[in-house]
């Protein structure tokens, strides 16, 4: 196989590469300026080594390179050369515009001015022999007429020979000049990029195009200018280098830079359509060459052994595709700026960030980096039920210092319907009354994606044009409305998470709040000879409303108060402590009960709302005299059950405390004989409901106390809170439940009396 044929069937490939890039290029944006400019360019640039392959085919092995004896070939060749005035072109567009570009509207296509007059040049004088100006080689009537001219035609013969070798050689420079301008407009351009993802991509093509062009300079243009003369080896080694530095960084950057915006499915195509061809001419070259070492060993010529090399290596084929398809998805299409990949990278950040800013800050490097888009912003609904715009991704000139969106704003009205990002301009319809759509135009937004939340609008993500100029594909769209659905689960999330903090923090405190509402509560029971007491407090949150306390008076008596207070949980609690306070204050001035109870209902009204109140019930116990003195500010009744059975309620005293700050109260006496039980409680107690919803009761309560007076009062409390317990299938009930028992000691009754069966 001789060199010419290889390197034909390598600039056929190389040249067919170049046409699928070119073609890729185009039908991805077909109306895309810089789309067609480099496709045109890799057209051109793929016609050299075509039309190389095929002069190598036409005729002898040529003598210059790409040339051919075939006339009509030799003309049509130069058609490749537009490739140079087309890769200045393209230097002007990408990656930023030139001012010479918008400057001079129709000067700029004066470039290829030199490349057209060279093809109509060379179709006109570039020939084997000019035989109409050879007299020696006419005939008939011209060789008579042009006879006597034969020494002018000579000599115009000799000058156009010289004027085409020129203009040749003239014209490589011409070549040369167009390559070094486009390389100063490609470095211009590259200078002023700040985008990381364009600097890379322009970096790669900034050496690589470039390159290529200079080794076909080598191998040719410099060769026709006498600088150099290569040998002919030289020649093809240093085209196929050009060939695939040239074709390979175009194709590394679609694949791996996404140049040109080409979407991953292109790419994805584009990568495993030239890894399964490979493949193929690898199995098609290891089948031949197998085959042609069997048919020598075994000196046979049957096709049964290529048709058995064929269904073997089948077997094989599939699986080595596959794992060649698993390294080419890992090694090409894998990388930062692949959309999978900021999907999953920005999917684990919602799994571990919680902090909205910080959702939002990466989901803002996302569409500004990988993604390329010049500027981007948020709105998001606020308390008051409007947007408000954030300012990053603004400058401070282009937005107030408290810009709102309404809730009410057509355009607003209209992204609420939306479920997935639309174009600017598709709301114009509704943006005739809006104030938000010219400032949208202000902004240069192109795109707006709706940040649902449910079916509720949560905020608005508002998008200018890419960087690179390139239209929003159908994959940066669903790129968009995944990430906004991801940023609206996360936000949900992060709220959630803030929430449960609160409330985990909230917990703490109450826990602290409920010890220290446990260590203001009596650590014992006071005793003494002839009396019981017993207590019970039951919160149905952390903290409670209910309150009991003992009080060692300083003529020995003792002092007993329950109250409850209006409400639950914290803001009873507190109401608790302050009423506390003031009892325990005024106490220790040993003043009269009704003087004690007019006080703090004073204090209680005077610091308190309206709708905050409290029922108490104080009593104090004199031991000596069996004596209990009281006072009943709207608090339920506590019962007193006699010794013989009999039972009465405590009424006496006032309103409850914390309604009208001139109330008055009045105590009352009862004396105590052995055997009798006091039970004061809340109505915590008393409400308690089973799942009938039926009440416990006083009726129920005073029964009990019938039923289990003999008992100690240890155990009547206990029996009490298991029987009522019982009642409520193990529910103490939705309220504070707070008791207390005082029993004075039967010498006439044992206190080991059997309890009864339920106990």
């Amino acid at each position: 196989m001789s060199v010419s044929l290889i390197t034909a069937v390598i600039y056929v490939i190389f040249g067919a590469v170049l046409f699928l890039l070119g073609t890729v290029i185009f039908r991805e944006n077909p109306r895309g300026r810089v789309n067609h400019i480099t496709a045109l360019m890799l057209f051109f640039a793929g016609l050299g080594p075509v039309f190389g392959a095929i002069g190598m085919a036409l005729g002898p092995e040529p003598t210059s390179g790409y040339l051919s004896s075939s006339p009509l070939y030799y003309n049509v060749f130069y058609l490749w050369e537009m490739l140079f005035p087309q890769l200045v072109f393209f230097a002007l567009v990408f990656p930023v515009v030139h001012p010479w570009f918008v400057r001079w509207r129709r000067l700029k296509y004066l470039i290829f001015v030199p490349h057209v007059f060279h093809i109509v040049w060379v179709s006109f004088l570039a020939r084997p022999e000019l035989d109409f100006l050879d007299p020696d080689k006419l005939t008939g009537v011209l060789k008579v007429i042009l006879s006597p001219l034969g020494y002018i035609l000579r000599l115009a013969s000799l000058f156009f020979s010289v004027l085409l070798e020129f203009h040749t050689k003239f014209f490589s420079v011409i070549n040369l000049v167009y390559i070094m301008i486009a390389f100063w407009l490609l470095l211009t351009g590259y200078r002023k990029l700040t985008n990381p993802r364009q600097r890379r991509q322009l970096k790669l093509l900034l050496w690589g195009i470039p390159g290529a062009m200079g080794m076909y300079a080598m191998a040719f243009l410099l060769p026709s200018l006498g600088v150099w003369q290569p040998p002919e080896i030289v020649r093809y080694i240093l085209v196929v280098l050009a060939l695939v530095l040239g074709v390979g960084t175009i194709a590394w950057s679609i694949i791996r830079h996404q140049f040109l915006d080409v979407r991953l499915i292109v790419r994805q195509s584009l990568v495993f359509s030239i890894s399964s061809a490979l493949l193929v001419a690898a199995y098609l070259l290891v089948i031949m060459q197998v085959s042609g070492l069997i048919k020598d060993a075994l000196d046979l010529e049957t096709p049964l052994i290529d048709v058995s090399l064929i269904g073997l290596l089948l077997i094989f084929f599939q699986p080595v595709k596959e794992q060649i398809d698993d390294l080419v998805t890992r090694f090409f299409l894998r990388d930062k700026a692949d959309y999978r990949t900021i999907i999953e990278r920005y999917s684990a950040d919602i799994a571990s960030v919680f902090q909205p800013d910080v959702l939002k800050r990466r989901m803002m490097e996302v569409i500004t980096g990988p993604v390329y888009i010049e500027r981007a912003f948020f709105a998001f609904r606020g308390d008051n039920g409007g947007y408000a715009v954030e300012r990053k991704g603004l400058a401070e000139s282009m937005i107030a210092p408290a810009e709102e969106i309404a809730a009410d704003d057509p355009v607003v009205e209209c992204l609420a319907q939306c479920e997935r990002p639309v174009f600017i301009d598709d709301l114009s319809e509704c943006g005739a009354d809006s104030q938000l759509y010219p400032r949208l135009k202000e902004w240069g937004c192109r795109l707006v994606v709706p940040i649902r939340e449910r079916d509720d609008l949560a905020g608005i993500l508002f998008l200018s044009e890419k960087v690179s100029g390139f239209r929003y594909s159908y994959e940066d769209i669903n790129l968009f409305s995944v990430l906004t659905n991801q940023l609206a689960a996360g936000l949900t999330n992060s709220r959630l998470y803030a929430e449960a903090l609160e409330k985990q923090k909230l917990e703490e405190e109450l826990n602290v709040a409920r010890q220290i509402q446990i260590q203001l509560l009596p650590q014992s029971n006071p005793a003494g000879p002839g009396y019981a007491l017993s207590s019970f407090a039951h919160p149905s949150r952390q903290v409670g409303g209910d309150y009991y306390d003992y009080f060692e008076r300083p003529d020995g008596k003792i002092g007993m108060v329950v109250a409850d207070v209006s409400g639950k949980g914290v803001p009873a609690a507190l109401l608790v402590s302050q009423l506390q306070a003031i009892l325990r204050a005024e106490v220790r001035m040993d003043k009269p009960l009704p003087a004690i109870i007019s006080t703090v209902n004073q204090i209680v009204t005077e610091t308190t709302s309206p709708e905050k109140f409290a029922t108490l019930f104080y009593a104090d116990w004199d031991p000596g005299r069996r004596r209990l003195t009281y006072v009943n500010a709207g608090h339920n009744y506590p019962i007193v059950v006699r010794r013989g059975g009999t039972c009465h309620d405590l009424k006496a005293g006032g309103l409850v405390l914390g309604v009208l700050a001139d109330a008055t109260y009045e105590q009352a006496q009862m004396e105590l004989d052995p055997g009798d039980v006091v039970l004061i409680y809340t109505d915590g107690l008393s409400e308690l409901h089973n799942p009938a919803g039926e009440e416990f009761g006083e009726e129920r309560l005073q029964r009990f106390l019938i039923d289990n007076r003999h008992l100690p009062v240890e155990a009547i409390k206990n029996k009490l809170i298991r029987d009522a317990s019982r009642f409520a299938l193990g529910e103490l009930g939705f309220d504070d439940l707070t008791i207390i028992i005082l029993k004075l000691e039967d010498g006439g009754l044992s206190t080991d009396v059997v309890p009864h069966s339920d106990e």
